[in-house]
């Protein structure tokens, strides 16, 4: 796929006709058609504009290149304060069932739960990480 493929499949993707990408992009309906017709390509300025529209990288549009996914913050996020609640309350319900510690015993249990779930997601985040870059 080139750059004129590339274009007219983002363009039909979002289900814009060519006038409605030229005048998102600033320009006429022609450029659109000449770009899509490998007759002219788009001033960088203009590719720019394509790639925030079309939600995707200049690299793609110019070499087709797609970018390596990257975890999604908010899932990592969720990762770690999920591993941290989980650890955490098995170990306060571990210390609280022993019946031998006091309050302020359970609390630093707690907490050290908390800090051994949150190393727990580090460990499953790289192991994630690097099973993902051996399917690439």
């Amino acid at each position: 796929m080139n750059i004129a493929d590339r274009i007219q499949y983002l363009r039909k993707q979002k289900g814009y006709s060519q006038e409605e990408l030229a005048d998102k992009v600033g320009v006429s309906r022609q450029a659109v058609s000449k770009w899509e017709s490998e007759q002219s390509t788009p001033e960088l300025e203009k590719v720019i504009a394509m790639s925030e529209l079309f939600e995707v990288t200049t690299d793609y549009i110019l070499k087709g290149i797609e970018p390596v996914s990257t975890t999604n913050r908010k899932t990592v996020k969720t990762l770690y304060w999920g591993f941290v609640l989980i650890f955490a309350t098995i170990a306060g319900i571990w210390s609280f069932a022993a019946n031998r510690f006091n309050y302020d015993e359970i609390i630093m249990i707690i907490l050290a739960g908390g800090v051994v779930g949150l190393g727990m997601a580090l460990i499953v985040q790289v192991i994630g990480s690097i099973v993902s870059n051996k399917k690439q």
